[in-house]
């Protein structure tokens, strides 16, 4: 069974504070477009996973499951992640800029941590631009370690990135 199939999510809100709250979902194919809107608010216009990508992420790949944050219809965060054998790897994790320092990233990984305890997941790993310190800040306070540097990781300009790993159940 595909893992975006089996896993539930612990809370389909998520609290911005006393009277507001967003919606939070696994993603289906419906959430592409959703998708891609945060990834051109995060990315100066950019698809780093464009539609057939995240088409064949939805669809076909048994191993990832996608989970959409939105503000009534105005999608505001999505996380994406494999499981292949003991690891998680996040593969994108976007916040719109009017949405940041919310606590949706923290909220999004701690729900991935959830999940990935419950299908007995060993490590939860990420790449991250060496240049993104804010993120880097975030993930060292969530317990991620530096690993090693990926040279010319990013295709659009040959930046580095840093892997990143957080080892669960220690």
């Amino acid at each position: 069974m595909p893992i975006a199939d089996r896993v539930e999510l612990k809370h389909n809100f998520f609290a911005l504070n006393d009277q507001d709250f967003l919606n939070v979902h696994i993603a289906t194919e419906d959430d592409i477009e959703a998708i891609i809107s945060i990834e051109k608010l995060c990315y100066s216009g950019q698809t780093p996973w464009n539609r057939s990508a995240l088409l064949h992420e939805i669809r076909y790949n048994k191993n990832a499951f996608y989970i959409v944050v939105t503000d009534d219809q105005t999608p505001v965060a999505f996380l994406g992640t494999w499981f292949v054998s003991e690891e998680a790897h996040i593969t994108n994790i976007a916040t719109i800029p009017a949405y940041e320092s919310k606590g949706i990233a923290t909220f999004l990984i701690n729900e991935l941590k959830r999940i990935a305890l419950a299908e007995e997941i060993k490590t939860i790993s990420l790449e991250v631009r060496v240049s993104n310190q804010r993120a880097q800040s975030l993930y060292r306070k969530m317990e991620f370690e530096n690993g090693r540097i990926k040279k010319g990781y990013y295709i659009n300009d040959h930046e580095d990135a840093l892997e990143m790993a957080m080892m669960l159940g220690k």
